[in-house]
């Protein structure tokens, strides 16, 4: 072991050009080991997300009949109202007046969004426009 150099390590030929390349073929070997390393943790990551969404798809089918059966017994409970048709006609009324109220605030939400995001766009494209506009003129100037 003279030199540095491990047994069976040892560079095939001290010829610069053949290390250069032999430390190319290394760098290759190691990018490549690298990438089939994120690739295995990617693959993991991808599995474990997809059974997260199965779990919360169950849980939402389970919450969605929950409030299916809150629903039916919640006009039983307004017995003051008189006749169950009354009941049932005061509870879609309520939940009516709840989706106009979220209809509003959904629309004026998607609105203001639209709005910042075309002035975004416009401010983006306006900076691209004059970066063209220099680079053209020291492209000019340079000739």
């Amino acid at each position: 072991m003279s030199g540095g150099t491990v047994a069976g390590d040892a560079p095939e030929s001290t010829d610069p050009i053949s290390l250069a390349r032999q430390v190319v073929e290394d760098a290759i070997k190691l990018a490549r080991a690298e990438l089939a390393v994120v690739g295995a943790e990617l693959k993991r990551a991808i599995i474990q997300l997809v059974i997260a969404a199965a779990m919360i798809m169950v849980a939402s089918v389970f919450v969605l009949i929950g409030v299916i059966e809150a629903l039916g017994a919640l006009p039983s409970g307004l017995g003051i109202l008189g006749s169950e048709w009354v009941r049932w006609l005061a509870l879609g009324g309520v939940f009516l007046v709840l989706a106009a109220v979220l209809v509003f605030f959904g629309q004026s939400r998607a609105r203001k969004a639209i709005k910042r995001g075309r002035k975004s766009i416009e401010g983006t494209l306006k900076e691209d426009a004059e970066w063209l506009q220099e680079l053209t003129k020291r492209s000019v100037k340079g000739s």
